[in-house]
């Protein structure tokens, strides 16, 4: 599976169903901007950009955006390249959409290693920019204008390719990648954030190549239904797409990838798919005459000759589309054709093996058995086909020749093989799944269908040992053969003996075990174990589990996770890439002074005037809880409506002073006053999620790129900036270049203390911080709190908004910990270290996940014990009916309700009766809560959607008025001030003001 081949130069556009044009305004850029693009040779993906070049301006800039598709980072040192750009690409509509801007030397690129498809530098720049860091934020193959010199990266040295489902012929998932070792960063996560069923998927040249089937079982999977997708394995851009042919089971070993092509093979034929392009450029037929048909059941590529199993006709699968909301989960079940019943028309059974020459595509060999093969019982190594017919015998072909090597039917083998089970049960799994596998000396039965772990020897199919219970996920190494199996049956084993060697941690249900150089993978009870080869001890990868059929796969020096089809404790949804945290991480003294000083007296600040009952922060309080004592108004009127120019995704609003306060996903915070009338704007470094607080004259704001800002509030004169984050580093998230850290969460201020947390996943770190609040210097610092046990690596993940709770400081915490809980004092986390590799809660966090964290719960109680309810999944796909319930009986307890309300699809056990409940079946986004009215917006409708604001008289549930909003409401995007005016910020970038009339 080594292979020294880089992923070519140019990179293919998605087919034309797609609608990407190969170059959307060629015809309006600069000739030098041409030029550029012509030598780099790439026209999706990554670009870094290394100041402006000598005698251009920003346009260039643009320009190289506009005759591509490739997104743009830019760094400089310089203020003024900077503003000038970030003026420029915000009125052009690419900020935080297509081109990034950040400050930095030149020395230092803040970009992940082998990030980069091609790479600019100017004249300026050049001397500054060190060649060896340049070359290490491309990849292989990436081109760099370096000046005048035009520079390749060569080949990573070391790698391995994941060229079979299995990673070979032999169906041993273990890679013999050197570069992908522990411990690791984030790289990307990608689209497609879901999988219809099954999944195949293969690597290599750089690329991914992913196979996606029949099955949807909700509706966000229906996109990819019958789909192969190539995905750059540097950065996770999709390079193209195309359909596969309807009817064909795809979950078999039909798929082999090479770095110039992709071989994939079906009922009337194998494709060979140009993997720059997408295109077939070949098609290989079965002879007429050669076996019971055209069927392509099993396929293996070595040196450069392809063998396959091939057949007649099996049973055709039919498409299965979903309507179902929500983020994944399905039932188990025997679909079509996975009861393996009928031999002639079972998937991938065949009777005829042939060979054939990739340079002449002449057969040159060929070998049939009067008895069907099951392809799930064939692999290949050391020169020989090695192949079962079930119940009947096992065999061995040579492959040169086609003929037949040794064939063995005695009845210990059989017995103790045994019959095909059924599988398709969570913790057996896929029936479709390859049950044999083999190394220099010993051939292996395990997997979903066997009862029993079965050792044969490769010679001449012998029986040496078998042991109880087969549903096993093997990887077979050097050292021995590990077998990860359910409760406690999984086990290091002695090769030739079957002697167990070491236990292994359980592996939970069905996901398929691989292994990577120094560990191996597979699913615990939510999350991913990762055996930890040297030491053999388990480690926690928290945030997501192994694909259900594809389990990690490792190529080029990259560990691959997803999509997928379920959500089982998951955080993280997507093509997720991690690598090696080797080289990646700043070393002391490498990085820059965390906090930056801004302009003028940091003391000094003009007043706002601000008033206690303004919401000054995200839901008008520390707590998060959506209430006021302002009077709402009888009636409104719409006053005013501020539309972004860009229409950039907005934060939720927050007031104080006069002035609304508003940030955007592309990185602009904006102030907004009384008449609807833009006060002043600031540009941060990365996306803005959640709205900024506005403390003792001050905005506060925490940003994509990893650091907390400050500004004076009234003028948006910058005060300080503080970088949370441990260093600069950039990866692609869904295609936007955010730091692996973000302080995606917003900031608490309290006290004279600013609040902060930066990270996405426990094992990249999650870092807590408190600063001044006036002069943004260091008050404590939390760096540990994403390993809190030493045991299994686990911690706490950045996944949820800030809040105080009972004067901790709190947030989601991912699968291990629900709510992360910081002291405010010192820092110190107090949640307690748990040493088990377990995920149980599930978050869908909204800064990623928009579409289906948009909706926001609410549990309110009144002065006189009733409660206002309203239970939104963390899936947005359940909703309860917002209602208002009497106190609770006495001496009963109140539920604790999980915050993904997972829980309630089983329904709340607490008795209590509804005063009133809504009918209408409204979906709510934010809510403000005063004395007798709710205020509240959200939308309405399944097919078509109506948006809404609207106020709710708390005693009786009648609607007191009703606007119609012309955009989804922002999660938590309605506030209010001291005065009763209501404003709501709406997905199209609109900010809208209601007053009474």
């Amino acid at each position: 599976m080594k292979t020294s081949f880089i992923l070519p130069f140019v990179c293919a556009l998605l087919v034309a169903k797609d609608g990407f044009s190969a170059n959307p305004s060629s015809n309006t850029i600069t000739p030098a901007a041409k030029v550029q693009l012509e030598k780099l040779k790439v026209n999706r993906g990554i670009c870094t950009v290394l100041g402006i070049p000598e005698g251009k301006d920003a346009s260039h800039v643009l320009d190289l955006a506009h005759g591509s598709e490739l997104t743009i980072y830019f760094q400089s040192p310089h203020d003024s390249d900077l503003t000038t750009l970030r003026q420029a690409a915000d009125t052009a509509g690419l900020l935080g959409q297509r081109i990034f801007v950040e400050k930095g030397s030149w020395q230092k690129i803040h970009l992940a290693s082998n990030l980069a498809d091609a790479a600019v530098v100017s004249v300026s720049a050049s001397d500054s920019v060190n060649q060896k860091e340049l070359l290490r934020v491309l990849r292989p193959g990436g081109i760099a204008l370096l000046g005048k010199k035009i520079i390749t990266k060569p080949p990573n040295e070391g790698t391995d390719s994941w060229s079979h489902p299995y990673h070979g012929p032999d169906n041993n998932p273990q890679s013999t990648d050197k570069l992908a070792r522990a411990p690791y960063l984030t790289q990307f996560v990608a689209e497609p954030k879901f999988s219809p069923m099954p999944q195949v998927s293969v690597g290599a040249g750089g690329r991914i190549f992913k196979a996606f089937g029949h099955i949807a079982h909700k509706e966000n999977q229906n996109a990819v239904l019958n789909t192969l997708v190539c995905v750059n394995a540097y950065n996770g851009t999709t390079l193209w797409k195309r359909p596969l042919r309807k009817g064909y089971m795809i979950h078999r070993n039909t798929m082999v990838a090479t770095p110039d092509a992709l071989y994939m093979a079906d009922d009337e034929s194998c494709k060979v798919i140009d993997a720059e392009t997408g295109k077939i450029r070949d098609e290989i037929l079965v002879p007429k005459g050669v076996g019971d048909g055209p069927v392509w059941k099993w396929m293996a590529l070595v040196d450069n000759t392809l063998y396959a199993l091939v057949g007649a006709t099996e049973t055709k699968v039919e498409t299965v589309q979903s309507s179902r909301r929500g983020l994944g989960h399905w039932p188990w079940g025997m679909w079509q054709g996975h009861d393996y019943e009928n031999p002639q028309k079972s998937f991938g059974f065949g009777r005829t093996f042939i060979a054939i020459d990739l340079k002449t595509k002449n057969v040159k060999w060929k070998h049939s058995e009067k008895e069907f093969i099951d392809s799930r019982g064939v692999c290949m190594r050391n020169g020989a086909i090695y192949y079962y017919c079930p119940q009947k015998f096992l065999g061995g072909l040579t492959a040169a020749t086609g003929k037949p090597a040794w064939k063995n039917a005695d009845a210990d083998l059989l017995k103790a093989i045994g019959g095909n089970g059924r599988a398709q049960h969570y913790v057996t799994g896929y029936a479709t799944t390859a049950y044999m596998k083999c190394n220099e000396d010993y051939l292996f039965f395990a997997g979903p269908q066997r009862n029993r772990l079965v050792c044969a020897s490769t010679k001449n199919g012998k029986l040496l040992w078998d042991k109880p219970n087969g549903n096993l996920q093997l990887v077979l190494r050097e050292d021995g053969l590990y077998t990860a199996g359910p409760k406690a049956t999984g086990a290091k084993l002695d090769y030739a003996t079957g002697r167990e060697l070491s236990k292994m941690p359980t592996r939970r249900a069905c996901t398929r075990a691989t292994g990577s150089i120094d560990s191996i993978f597979y699913r615990t009870s939510g999350g991913t174990v990762r055996l930890d080869v040297p030491s053999n001890t388990a480690q926690h990868i928290a945030p997501m589990r192994p694909p259900c059929q594809d389990g990690v796969i490792i190529s080029d020096g990259q560990l691959f996770w997803g999509p997928w089809m379920c959500g089982c404790q998951l955080s993280l949804y997507g093509h997720i890439s991690l690598t090696s945290s080797a080289g990646q991480l700043p070393l002391p003294g490498e990085e820059t002074s965390s906090l930056e000083p801004g302009k003028g007296d940091l003391v000094k600040v003009e007043d706002l005037n601000a008033h206690g009952n303004d919401w000054s922060t995200y839901q008008g309080n520390n707590k998060r809880i959506p209430a006021t004592s302002v009077a709402i108004p009888k009636q409104v009127k719409k006053q005013w409506v501020f539309a972004s120019p860009t229409k950039a995704m907005p934060t939720a609003p927050v007031v104080a002073g006069g002035l609304v306060f508003v940030g955007d996903r592309a990185g602009v915070l904006r102030a907004i006053d009384a008449n609807g009338k833009l006060k002043w704007k600031a540009y941060l470094g990365g996306a803005i999620y959640f709205p900024p607080t506005i403390w003792n004259n001050r905005a506060y704001a925490g940003s994509a790129d990893g650091r907390v800002y400050a500004f004076e509030a009234a003028t948006g004169r910058p005060l300080w900036s503080f970088r949370v984050a441990p260093g600069a580093r950039r990866i692609s998230m869904f295609g936007k270049l955010i730091s692996t850290w973000p302080v995606a969460g917003g900031v608490i201020v309290a006290d004279g203390s600013v609040y902060a947390a930066a990270g996405i996943a426990h094992y990249d770190g999650t870092h807590v911080v408190a600063l001044d609040a006036v002069s943004g210097k260091l008050k404590w610092r939390n760096d540990s709190s994403g390993s809190l046990s030493g045991k299994v690596n686990s911690g706490v993940s950045m996944q949820g908004d800030l809040f105080l709770d009972d004067g901790k400081l709190c947030f989601l915490g991912g699968g291990v910990y629900e709510t992360a809980q910081f002291n405010l004092e010192d820092g110190q986390c107090l949640n307690a270290p748990k040493e088990d590799p377990r995920s149980q809660f599930r978050t869908a966090f909204y800064p990623y996940y928009p579409e289906y964290g948009n909706y926001l719960s609410l549990d309110h109680n009144l002065a006189d014990g009733r409660s206002l309810v309203f239970d939104a999944s963390y899936e947005g796909n359940r909703f309860t009916p917002l209602a208002l319930l009497s106190p609770l009986p006495e001496g009963a307890q109140k539920i604790r309700k999980d915050a993904a309300r997972w829980s309630n699809r089983r329904g709340w056990s607490e008795k209590r009766k509804a005063i009133w409940q809504e009918k209408q079946g409204r979906r709510f986004a934010s809510f403000v809560v005063s004395p007798d009215l709710l205020v509240a917006a959200g939308d309405l409708g399944m097919e078509t959607k109506t948006s809404f604001l609207a106020a709710i008289d708390v005693g009786n549930g009648n609607i007191a008025w009703s606007e119609t909003l012309p955009a989804q409401p922002i999660k938590g995007g309605t506030s209010i001030d001291h005065q009763g005016r209501i404003f709501v910020t709406l997905e199209n970038g609109q900010t809208l003001c209601y007053s009474a009339p």
